[in-house]
């Protein structure tokens, strides 16, 4: 068997919204013997996922599956091995750093205040 890393794709559907259309990207594992039976795995949780809420606005909100986007075979699982690489551009180099920056503080505070 071999693991593969998923991406599965969602729309998020609000009832009379008029904000810009949302989509929602999940990696999942997926254990498979093949790349065709891991992306008919994956289809298949994905499916399992789609749900329908009314929100806090007492909208209804429609989270659809659209597909699984991505599939890529997950050699070895290990300590500090890459599961997914993505590469960003960007003309607002120092903003897009205080961001990363932030999140960071974020979770260090977090991790702190268990202590």
């Amino acid at each position: 068997m071999n693991w593969y890393l998923a991406k599965l794709i969602f729309s998020i559907e609000v009832s009379e919204s008029t904000v810009k259309a949302e989509f929602d990207e999940q990696f999942r594992l997926i254990k498979a013997s093949n790349e065709e039976e891991a992306y008919y795995k994956a289809k298949s949780l994905g499916k399992s996922l789609q749900s329908s809420f009314y929100n806090a606005k007492n909208k209804l909100v429609n989270w659809r599956f659209i597909d699984a986007s991505e599939l890529n075979l997950i050699n070895e699982l290990s300590d500090g091995v890459e599961i997914y690489s993505n590469t960003i551009e960007t003309k607002e180099k120092e903003s897009f750093i205080n961001s990363v920056l932030q999140k960071a503080m974020g979770i260090q505070a977090k991790n702190l205040s268990f202590y």
